[in-house]
C-alpha cells in the first residue's frame, strides 16, 4: 500500500465517520443481514472501499465536465451569432472552442496496490448491476408485450390504396 491508497482509505472513512455521525439510526434488521453476509464474504468491504473510492472519483470527474460544458454554453450563448457557417474557422470566423477532456475518473495507485484493483472491482460490480438491470427490463418488456392487446392487420391490402396506388 502507498501513499495514495492510504489518503484514498483513510478520506473514505473520515466520510464514513461524519455520515455516522449525522445519519439517523441504523435500521438494525439490515445491519444483520449485511454481517451476516460479510461474514459469509470476508473480503466484501475490501471491495466495497475500492468501488465507493472509484466512484467517488467518477462523480467528482462527471461534476468537473458538467461545470465545464455549462461554461461552455454559456460562453456560446454570449457570442455573437452569425460569422459564417463550419469553413468559417478556415477563412478568419471564429473556430468553434472544443471541449476540455473528461479527466481521469480512475484514481491511480501503485502496481499490485489497493487502487490499482479498484477500475477493476468497480468495474465489475457496475458492470453486475448493469447486466442485472438489462435482464430485469427484457423480462419487463416480454411481459408488457404480453399484457398488450396486438392489433389485427390482416385486413390492410391493396383495397386500402386509390386507382393511382396513393392512400
Amino acid at each position: 500500500m502507498d501513499t495514495s491508497d492510504r489518503q484514498a482509505i483513510s478520506g473514505l472513512f473520515d466520510k464514513l465517520a461524519e455520515v455516522e455521525r449525522q445519519a439517523p439510526s441504523r435500521d438494525a434488521e439490515a445491519e444483520r443481514f449485511i454481517g451476516d453476509a460479510i461474514s459469509r464474504q470476508p473480503g466484501a468491504p475490501y471491495y466495497m472501499a475500492q468501488t465507493v473510492v472509484v466512484q467517488e472519483h467518477a462523480l467528482t470527474a462527471a461534476q468537473a465536465r458538467i461545470e465545464q460544458l455549462e461554461a461552455d454554453l454559456a460562453e456560446a450563448r454570449q457570442r455573437p451569432q452569425g460569422g459564417g457557417g463550419f469553413l468559417s474557422g478556415l477563412f478568419g470566423g471564429q473556430a468553434p472552442r472544443r471541449a476540455a477532456p473528461m479527466r481521469q475518473a480512475v484514481p491511480q495507485g501503485a502496481p499490485g496496490g489497493f487502487l490499482a484493483g479498484a477500475a477493476q472491482t468497480a468495474m465489475g460490480v457496475a458492470g453486475g448491476m448493469l447486466v442485472a438491470n438489462a435482464v430485469s427490463g427484457l423480462f419487463a418488456d416480454e411481459a408488457q408485450a404480453a399484457e398488450m392487446p396486438q392489433e389485427d392487420d390482416s385486413d390492410f391490402g391493396m383495397d386500402d390504396f386509390g386507382d393511382d396506388g396513393e392512400w
